[in-house]
């Protein structure tokens, strides 16, 4: 399962073409999410945040939310589909904002994960859930500017690379 930047537009797009009726299963590195999930609430939120190198900037972010199973079988993608187009409809800017997921099994000590393309497997359609971690905005603009691993934070950081100042 690649990950990629799925966008509610985009998570959509792909579970409308695979079968409506086909169980919708999420699946985190720990495992299955229980059968009997429960889709709490679709979000939008706008973000101002400062990074290490005191550079301001505004994101949005749309986060999905799931409660764990308690069993009765996992919700079919068509419906889960059908949620999904209504929470875009009536939420602007929803469909286009990067989406995140956060869940825990059990319901405890929620996590944030990023979500691969849904594939068909096996006659259910499987949403690989992956884990996110922390990373300096400035190292990975200047890795990508170099073109290298170069980073900037950590004891012999330059000043000039733009963080940790």
């Amino acid at each position: 399962m690649k990950g990629v930047t799925m966008t509610c537009n985009s998570l959509l797009e792909t579970l409308e073409t695979l079968p409506g009726d086909a169980p919708l299963v999420f699946e985190t590195p720990e495992g299955e999410i229980g059968d009997g999930y429960h889709v709490t609430e679709f979000k939008l939120a706008h973000v101002t945040g400062i990074d290490c190198g005191a550079r301001l900037s505004n994101w949005s972010e749309a986060t999905l939310q799931l409660l764990d199973g308690q069993g009765g079988g996992h919700m079919p993608a068509g419906k889960f589909a059908g949620i999904l187009k209504q929470s875009i409809a009536k939420v602007s800017g929803l469909g286009d904002a990067p989406l995140q997921v956060e869940f825990a099994h059990g319901n405890r000590a929620k996590q944030i994960y990023r979500l691969a393309t849904p594939e068909l497997s096996a006659g259910r359609v499987l949403v690989g859930l992956r884990d996110t971690r922390a990373h300096c905005k400035p190292a990975l603009d200047r890795k990508a500017a170099l073109g290298s691993s170069a980073g900037c934070c950590g004891a012999n950081a330059a000043n000039e690379a733009g963080c940790c100042q």
